[in-house]
Parts: C-alpha cells; sequence; structure tokens
C-alpha cells in the first residue's frame, strides 16, 4: 500500500486522463477542449468528475465560463506537467533508437575477424547510422563467447560452434579454407596451373570455391606456419593433414592468422588462410592460393544472446553484416 492509499486517497489511474484536463485547463472552455481532443463534451466531462472523485476534491472552479484550476487542480497539472514531459523524452529516446539516431554497440572478434571482416562492416554501419557509438573488442573465441555470456559485449562475429543454445546465429558466409604458397617456392612452379593469385580472389575473376582440390603431397618439400591448438584453422590443417596422410613440416605455430600469413608471405613458408581475408583486401605478395583435399569450409557467424526482442540496434547491425560480406566478390 502507497502512501496515498494509507490516506485513503486512490492513486490508481490519478493520471491516465492528464492530457483531458490539461488541454481544459489550456483552453479554459469545456466545449472548446473537447472539440481539440475530439471527443463530446458529455465524455470529457465524466472524465475530469472521475479523476475528481478520485482524488477527492474539484481541479476546477465551475462557477465562471472560464473553468479556472482549484488549488489542488493547479498541483495536479504541474504533476501532469512532469509526467508528459517524461512521456515525450522516453518516447524522442525511443523514436531515436528505432531510427538509429543514437545508441551504443558492443562488438566483439578475434584478432582475424577485427583485422580483415570487421572494418568493411563497421564502416558501412557507421556511415549509415552515424548516432550509433560503435565499441570493438578483440580477444580470443573463448573469452569473447564468456563476455557475451557476462553481457560486457552485445556481438560477435566468428567462426565457431553454433548449437550453443544460449546464443542466436545468423550465418554470414562460408569461407573456403585455402593454402598460401609465396610464388618463389618450388612447389608453385609444379602446381602453377591449380591456384588463383591474391588479385584473382579480391576482383572476383575466379573464385575460391570453383579451385580444383589438389592433394597436400605436391607440397611435401615445404615448411608450415600453423595456427595453434584451439584455433579452429588448425583443425582444418589437421582435417586436410588425415585427408592425404601427410606428416607436415612445421617451422612456427602461432595464435593470429594475420601474423601466420604475413610470416608466410614474407618468406619461404606457407601457411591456411581464408578467402575472405583476400575478398577484402588487395594484397601485393606474391603468393598464390590453393584449394586443398580435406580442408574444407568454415562459417562465419554474426552471434547474439537469445533475446524475445533483440534490439534495433543488434537487429540493423546483424542486416548490415550480412549485406555487406554477401556483395564480397564470389560470396
Amino acid at each position: 500500500m502507497d502512501f496515498g492509499e494509507q490516506l485513503g486517497v486512490s492513486t490508481g489511474g490519478m493520471f491516465e486522463k492528464k492530457e483531458y484536463i490539461y488541454t481544459v485547463y489550456k483552453e479554459k472552455n469545456l466545449t472548446t477542449a473537447a472539440e481539440k481532443l475530439f471527443v463530446t463534451q458529455p465524455c470529457l466531462s465524466a472524465a475530469i468528475k472521475h479523476v475528481e472523485k478520485m482524488i477527492g476534491m474539484p481541479l476546477f472552479e465551475r462557477r465562471t465560463k472560464d473553468w479556472t484550476p482549484t488549488k489542488i487542480g493547479y498541483e495536479y497539472l504541474a504533476c501532469a506537467e512532469k509526467i508528459m514531459e517524461i512521456e515525450h523524452c522516453f518516447a524522442e529516446n525511443l523514436e531515436n533508437i528505432h531510427a538509429l539516431k543514437s545508441g551504443t554497440l558492443r562488438i566483439g572478434g578475434t584478432n582475424y575477424v577485427c583485422s580483415y571482416i570487421l572494418p568493411v562492416i563497421a564502416n558501412t554501419f557507421s556511415q549509415e547510422y552515424l548516432g550509433v557509438d560503435i565499441s570493438i573488442s578483440e580477444a580470443s573465441s573463448m573469452e569473447l563467447v564468456k563476455m557475451l555470456r557476462d553481457d560486457r559485449i552485445d556481438i560477435i562475429i566468428d567462426s565457431y560452434d553454433s548449437t550453443d543454445a544460449h546464443f542466436a546465429f545468423t550465418e554470414l558466409a562460408a569461407e573456403t579454407i585455402l593454402l598460401a604458397v609465396p610464388m618463389t617456392c618450388d612447389s608453385y612452379m609444379l602446381t602453377r596451373d591449380f591456384c588463383a593469385s591474391a588479385a584473382d580472389i579480391y576482383h572476383g575473376t575466379v573464385s575460391a570455391s570453383d579451385l580444383p582440390e589438389i592433394d597436400l603431397s605436391w607440397f611435401s618439400g615445404e615448411k608450415f606456419i600453423l595456427l595453434k591448438r584451439g584455433n579452429s584453422m588448425y583443425k582444418h590443417a589437421m582435417a586436410a593433414f588425415d585427408a592425404c596422410a601427410f606428416i607436415p613440416k612445421i617451422s612456427y605455430q602461432l595464435d593470429q592468422l594475420s601474423t601466420s600469413f604475413r610470416l608466410a608471405a614474407s618468406g619461404n613458408n606457407i601457411c591456411f588462410v581464408t578467402d575472405t581475408m583476400f575478398q577484402t583486401h588487395l594484397y601485393q605478395e606474391d603468393v598464390a592460393l590453393y584449394r586443398v583435399r580435406g580442408a574444407g569450409t568454415r562459417t562465419l557467424y554474426v552471434s547474439h544472446k537469445h533475446l524475445e526482442y533483440p534490439s534495433v540496434i543488434i537487429k540493423k547491425f546483424t542486416e548490415t553484416a550480412h549485406q555487406v560480406i554477401q556483395q564480397l566478390p564470389c560470396k
């Protein structure tokens, strides 16, 4: 029981008809107010009497032609103005959010996503929705999942297990796993008819998925740079080695795909990459890209917590991400 009820005053619904009472106050006339509100005069009069009955006192002096508020009437109107101002501010904020004129979005991605994929998506989104503040967190896949569960970020872009019942997943793209081989390697001269260049993939003149699958045995004389266990690219590399009954010569095992590629491209090492990283950036390195047996594809997702009503910002970002990725060459 609230304080008003303790005093024998019912406060429930007291301000439901505040606009009616406020309009009578502004117009100073019941007939004019009724016309402005598009209600009948008896209906308006009954609404005022209903509120007065709840309060236990009259809101207007009715002894003159003009309806003048009583002392309690002025107090009621002061409260009504505050409530209407709060409602107006909330409605304006809601409109801004729906129109994406304001708001925040916290995005999480791995180093690979933040380096190659997120920039093109975030830039497109920000150009259309200037009022939305974006923050980006870079972490491992496992840490990103924890951050999403703890509400430290709103959304993840990554390729990982999509069976987690806590999250909603939207597929962005199937990434083709490729083998990047510097053109200075001996194996390139033997396999040059089966590869594409970085420029081919970037410009869309060759689709990675249309490249012929070749056996890793062609690269038995090369040294591999692999990502460490726990990274999805490590799993695809192992699957390719198993499919070809191939035992690789490993020179390094690293944490980041971008570092792996840069190191391979600068010397005589080879590594596994994705077609997406070449679709978003035009590389000048002379590398040949191959589709090898067993490496397969992996799915890139945008994910967020399972929500009955996901925010408009999350929905719009997901739509933008999907559109941007699908517009990449050969996606």
